[in-house]
């Protein structure tokens, strides 16, 4: 095995493209937007050069000769659904935007390169695969009541390590539940982690990584959990100030962060608005910074509009659209999933969608190089043939007089869209009966996703997620803690799963992927994809410091500055 490491290998070095995120700069898209958007919007430090080594710090943001920067600014941003709480063990919205702003963490791993980039960690030791040791520099917490803005020890690292681990209604993956076995304070500054199994995936955002699970907060905290649903106490770049019952979230500079000097700006708003058109409106009013665009329709509108007083970010999404029907019962048969993924016209998804402006996805989308070759994706999760789908659901025992719900986000306009024309399809090429249900995030995600409480379809866009290991998580018999939400259990595949995080080689683990891929088709895996969008986010030219291209890493930029 050709490595010095395998927690730092490079995934690959190709530039991975980000979607544009209806949140704006440093916010979790694709919770703020509501589930509504494509992808996340990469706002982060500059990208660190191949083979500089993982911990290395990025180059600042460059500035034009003689240009000062402006650190009196508020970002502006839009938030597309209210919270059911502002606790981020509550809420995946939550936890995703806390962790990328109000939370400091250990490390991170930016799609882009694969290294990993130590935060508040300086150092990460590894004597063997099972066990690595985390040194921590100097941060404090927030100078509010009952922490008093006292130091980061390695005890609240280890103490919320814990915590997270027993979260019932976030989204951890099975890394939390099933890998990790401990997190233990050596002294103030120590951490020993010890893992139950090998896993490949250990430093992935999606795992040890997680801008949720992995968020530092102090041990008292960590141990009442309960205490954030009122207020939130962490060591990030930002101090959470205020909300109004979930919604309208202002937070204030934190001139204790870590990194002297940071961040540039002195606060950012967030602003509920959860129609598309009053988005728009309020972008083009400046009310907002920056705004995720539908389809390139809105995105001619706006540069007519506004020319270069604007900056268009126009990239692929990582996040894919998907179609989940049931796994178990009649719906466990392969002939019904790759009958009803047949029956899917993605030409015209992505037609209706993005007016032409996207591209058919397999289980692992276009942007990572463990997706599906064009000739296997043809044949499998790409193949549209409604003849031969209606033909195979025929000979299968399912019950086409029926109906069936397709369980979907409420408020917003594109989920409702994409879960109308998969409903038109499948009425027009399978001949089945199917109404649409719409559901506010907090009952579609807690009861209808991870309660597996649908008797027919859930729609959705996926997380962009930064690693293609967490694409194909929906095939084993849990997901992150819970019972496989479409009910879906198959021994192979489970085992699959598994194993494809124990192989260390780069080469032979994208084999395996792929390879778990093509099976999933063959074994009638529910998770259907269809496409990823070409998204497109507008963001006022005065904006500065923006980067994109990195992923979610790009979410911790702590150099945006507003230059007006």
């Amino acid at each position: 095995m050709n490595r010095e490491n395998y927690w730092t290998t490079r995934f690959r070095r190709r530039r991975l493209l980000t979607g544009g995120a209806a949140a704006g700069l440093g916010a979790a898209a694709w919770a703020i937007a509501g589930c509504g958007g494509d992808s996340d919007n990469g706002s982060g430090p500059t990208a660190t050069p191949a083979g500089v080594r993982p911990g290395t710090p990025t180059a600042p943001t460059p500035t034009t000769p003689g240009e000062v920067v402006k650190k009196d600014g508020t970002l502006k941003l839009r938030q597309g659904a209210i919270f059911a709480t502002i606790n981020p063990y509550g809420g995946l919205d939550s936890g995703l935007l806390w962790g990328f702003t109000i939370f400091d963490h250990l490390w991170y791993t930016p799609l882009d390169t694969g290294i990993r980039e130590n935060f508040l960690a300086t150092s990460i030791e590894q004597p063997d695969p099972l066990r690595f040791t985390v040194k921590i520099g100097e941060a404090y917490f927030h100078n509010k009541a009952p922490i008093n803005g006292r130091r980061v020890k390695a005890q609240d690292v280890a103490a919320s390590y814990m915590a997270a681990r027993q979260q019932t209604r976030i989204s951890n993956s099975s890394w939390w539940t099933q890998v990790l076995d401990s997190a233990v304070a050596v002294d103030d500054s120590t951490i020993n982690f010890t893992l139950k199994q090998v896993d490949a995936w250990t430093f992935s955002s999606t795992n040890g990584g997680s801008p949720i699970g992995s968020s530092i907060l102090p041990e008292e905290i960590a141990k009442d959990p309960s205490f954030m649903d009122k207020d939130l106490i962490g060591s990030g770049r930002f101090e959470f100030v205020s909300h109004e019952n979930g919604a309208n979230f202002k937070l204030k500079r934190f001139d204790k962060w870590r990194i002297a000097g940071e961040p540039y700006l002195a606060a950012q708003e967030y602003r509920l608005i959860q129609e598309q058109a009053a988005a728009l409106a309020a972008f083009s009013a400046e009310e907002i910074h920056s705004v995720a665009l539908n389809n390139k329709l809105e995105r001619d509108d706006l540069v007519k509009r506004h020319g270069d007083k604007i900056v268009i970010d126009a990239e692929d999404s990582r996040s894919v659209w998907t179609v989940l029907p049931r796994g178990d019962g009649q719906w466990a048969d392969p002939r019904v999933i790759q009958a009803i993924s047949m029956s899917i016209d993605r030409q015209e998804l992505i037609n209706l969608m993005n007016f032409g402006e996207g591209k058919v996805s397999g289980p692992v989308p276009p942007a990572f190089g463990e997706a599906l070759p064009e000739a296997d994706l043809k044949a499998t999760w790409g193949k549209y043939d409604p003849a031969e789908a209606k033909k195979l659901l025929a000979a299968t025992a399912f019950d086409t007089s029926k109906e069936y719900s397709i369980k979907y986000i409420t408020p917003g306009d594109r989920n409702q869209q994409f879960a109308q024309i998969v409903r038109s399809q499948l009425e027009k090429n399978l001949g089945l009966k199917v109404k649409l249900v719409g559901e506010d995030l907090g009952r579609w995600l807690q009861q209808s996703l991870y309660g597996s409480q649908y008797d027919g379809f859930m729609v959705y866009a996926s997380l962009a997620y930064d690693d293609p290991s967490s694409y194909i998580g929906g095939y084993a018999k849990q997901i992150g803690g819970r019972p496989n939400w479409a009910g879906y259990s198959n021994d192979e595949m489970d085992q699959l799963v598994q194993k494809q995080k124990t192989i260390l080689d780069d080469a032979q683990r994208k084999a395996a992927v792929q390879d778990i891929q093509r099976k999933a088709w063959e074994r009638g895996a529910p998770f259907i994809p269809t496409f990823i969008a070409i998204t497109n986010t507008a963001t006022w030219a005065y904006v500065k410091g923006r980067v994109v291209g990195r992923g979610s890493y790009g979410l911790f930029n702590g150099k945006v500055w507003i230059d007006k």
